[in-house]
């Protein structure tokens, strides 16, 4: 039965007297070793990897919500708890989805989503309790792998609990078209609690990788995701295009978003002149360019932006 409540971010305390592999090393069922005294919010770092920033990122479910209310024109979203497997740790197999697994009947999973491992490993279930979690989980079954998320139809906004069990860091890539990665966070996660992370983009997510560090054996649940958030892409368009480096030596790249289509591409000097440029895979050659400011103006289909460069 899919709960339909607002996620919560919640801290435990648990400690393992072993070096685990996987979970199914680690179950207990003893509630004596949890305590909740607190509330534990994520601290999230971008990763500088060039790529171009998505709407934003959140600890809280409020925040969370009110982004998705702020930028989607669709809001709806898929609530999947996990509340219906196996009453004990539950290896699932190679993916968990509305198809049916080891651990889930057909039908009980939210359609849209499925769940597998890194190296075409196991996922693995875990219910609330048997590791101080205190509501449904599922993840890569061994800490070697990582957690894979694949989304069908595409989402835009995408929430859950993370719970890491040996390293606090987890390390969260959101994909888009075509597998394209469109963003890298370090998610600080403090291990053995269930902690908020929430993501909002302006451009489809075709998928998410959770990747706990060290091989600390992520997990996820109370997950949330959909939503359609392209409906400010005109009105945002300077944002989303981004060019770079600046200033330039030789090669301006254009990072663009797979929802904006490109009419045509102009350079005007600072007297207001332009100059023929050819764009080749989002990379404009502009090594023939005298040193000073320029201007690249971009015409598409969503609107027109122009951008500031400095050639070196």
């Amino acid at each position: 039965m899919k709960k339909i409540t607002y996620l919560i971010v919640l801290t435990f305390s648990f400690t393992f007297a072993q070096n685990p592999t996987n979970y199914l090393e680690v179950s207990t069922n003893d509630s004596s070793e949890i305590t909740s005294n607190e509330s534990v919010l994520a601290t999230i770092e971008r990763t500088e990897n060039g790529l171009r920033e998505i709407v934003g990122t959140y600890t809280t479910v409020g925040n969370f919500n009110a982004a998705v209310t702020a930028n989607c024109s669709d809001t709806t979203l898929a609530l999947e708890d996990f509340a219906n497997g196996p009453a004990n740790i539950t290896v699932c197999g190679g993916n968990v989805s509305s198809a049916g697994d080891g651990c889930f009947a057909a039908g009980e999973i939210e359609a849209g989503v499925t769940i597998s491992a890194s190296n075409f490993g196991d996922v693995v279930n875990i219910p609330p309790g048997a590791i101080g979690n205190v509501s449904s989980l599922v993840g890569a079954a061994a800490f070697a792998e990582y957690t894979i998320i694949n989304f069908s139809p595409d989402v835009y906004a995408v929430a859950m609990d993370i719970w890491e069990n040996n390293d606090p860091t987890t390390i969260v890539r959101v994909f888009g078209a075509g597998g394209a990665l469109i963003d890298t966070f370090n998610v600080n996660t403090p291990t053995n609690a269930q902690t908020f992370f929430g993501v909002v983009s302006d451009e489809a997510i075709t998928a998410i990788e959770l990747e706990g560090l060290n091989g600390s054996g992520e997990l996820f649940g109370n997950f949330l995701f959909g939503g359609e958030c392209t409906l400010s892409v005109e009105d945002n368009l300077q944002e989303l295009v981004s060019v770079y480096p600046n200033p330039i030596d030789d090669t301006l790249f254009l990072d663009i978003p797979s929802s904006i289509t490109i009419k045509d591409i102009k350079i005007y000097d600072a007297l207001g002149k332009s100059i023929s440029v050819n764009m080749l895979n989002n990379q404009i050659d502009v090594s023939q360019l005298n040193s000073g400011i320029y201007f690249l103006k971009i015409n598409a289909l969503q609107g027109t932006l122009t951008k500031k460069f400095v050639k070196k």
